[in-house]
């Protein structure tokens, strides 16, 4: 938990340094000869309080600065999102980072948030500590810890779970026939359908959205969704805005009525 404020790195060490030698003149200035159990005290409380302020974004205490914090907060529905999706665990049981460093790139970018070479290793260690732990807090809506035990089937009974506890109506089709549908998901008038895609290799690609798109033409369907534990490839992204095909993760698949209406 100390490793979420900082307490471990150098930076941080150095700062509050600083604050030992402000309270050691400060109690030189007070003609205080050795250290009470009441100024002790008193040091333990004021201590105590800088890491939460910190913690908050408030004191930018070891190089971390306080609006870093705030804009992380402010979008960190979509940065847990794109950590679960690019964030994996190798054969080696490490896990891979590559990916998730690109996406803090282009999120810099998207906000416009214009840092010194020197400030971007600081700012990445703040934002994978920070989204590595709303992710922890909110666990993946949650398909089972050993997903790679789980068969394509599987996943498509899961995501429809995710569908009918978030008020959906949803049917798994699992039918030869149904032209890549594979779940037809229905809420008042309004139907969607999905296709769901297992994978544990390179992000989903454009045949996923064809499939999808002739999946809500086949079913009248008002609207197609490909759901994923995985990303998306650019190529994809761009055929799907095209076609208006929806691209979720199915930690996303709770807010779908929300989503549809924006």
């Amino acid at each position: 938990m100390l490793r979420g404020f900082g307490i471990f790195r150098p930076s941080t060490w150095a700062s509050l340094t600083k604050y030992a030698i402000v309270f050691i003149v400060a109690m030189n200035l007070a003609r205080l000869e050795r250290l009470t159990s009441r100024a002790a005290a008193i040091a333990a409380v004021a201590l105590a309080l800088v890491i939460l302020l910190t913690w908050l974004g408030i004191l930018p205490l070891g190089g971390d600065r306080p609006e870093w914090r705030r804009l992380l907060r402010r979008h960190s529905t979509a940065l847990t999102r794109r950590y679960r999706q690019l964030v994996r665990v190798n054969a080696y049981g490490a896990e891979e980072f590559d990916k998730w460093h690109d996406e803090l790139a282009r999120f810099r970018e998207a906000v416009k948030l214009s840092l010194e070479e020197k400030a971007i290793p600081r700012f990445d260690a703040l934002a994978t500590r920070m989204v590595r732990a709303w992710a922890a807090a909110e666990p993946d809506a949650r398909i089972p810890e050993a997903m790679e035990e789980i068969m394509p089937e599987d996943y498509e009974h899961l995501c429809a779970d995710l569908l009918r506890k978030a008020g959906w109506e949803a049917d798994v089709t699992g039918q030869s026939g149904d032209q890549g549908v594979d779940i037809l998901a229905r809420q008042g008038e309004v139907v969607v359908a999905l296709q769901c895609k297992l994978y544990f290799g390179n992000p989903v690609g454009n045949k996923a959205v064809q499939e999808a798109h002739a999946a809500a033409g086949y079913s009248d369907a008002d609207y197609a969704v490909v759901v994923s534990n995985r990303d998306f490839t650019k190529a994809a992204e761009q055929l799907a805005r095209k076609l208006g095909v929806l691209l979720l993760h199915h930690s996303e698949l709770a807010d779908l009525a929300e989503i549809l209406e924006r």
